[in-house]
């Protein structure tokens, strides 16, 4: 049961990756003025899933295609594309830390030999709140 869970949940990381990469790829689009904050975040996303594509491998999971996962994030961005910029930063500042949370966990579970891929998922996400808190001080003046 923990192999199957331990898999499922590397899946579903990389798969969250992939939909988050075009999920600040479309943020860009709706929030012009930020598209180079949200093209660093998105590139964190891909440099993350390129990373897990290792353990996607290792274990023959079967990833949703790529153009699904794209239109999953897309679909993200246009649920929340009515946000005001600053609404939008302080929600995913409070709800990213689920995801650390997760990733940590995943980390438990995992293999030894996966430490150094599972300690770089979780490790990016801290960096990604780090940049959203850092983005909201730099244009508002508080976080």
């Amino acid at each position: 049961m923990k192999d199957s869970r331990y898999r499922s949940a590397i899946l579903e990381a990389y798969e969250g990756e992939v939909a988050g990469a075009a999920y600040f790829d479309a943020l860009a689009s709706v929030y012009p003025q930020k598209s180079a904050f949200f093209g660093r975040c998105a590139a964190l996303e891909r440099a993350t899933a390129s990373r897990l594509e290792q353990l996607i491998r290792k274990y023959q999971l079967k990833p949703q295609s790529q153009a699904e996962l794209a239109e999953r994030g897309r679909r993200d961005t246009r649920a929340e594309g009515n946000l005001q910029w600053r609404e939008l930063m302080q929600q995913s500042i409070h709800s990213y830390p689920r995801y650390v949370d997760e990733f940590r966990a995943l980390e438990a579970i995992g293999p030894a030999e996966d430490e150094p891929v599972l300690a770089a998922l979780t490790a990016h996400e801290v960096q990604l709140i780090d940049w959203l808190r850092e983005e909201v001080v730099a244009v508002t003046g508080d976080g």
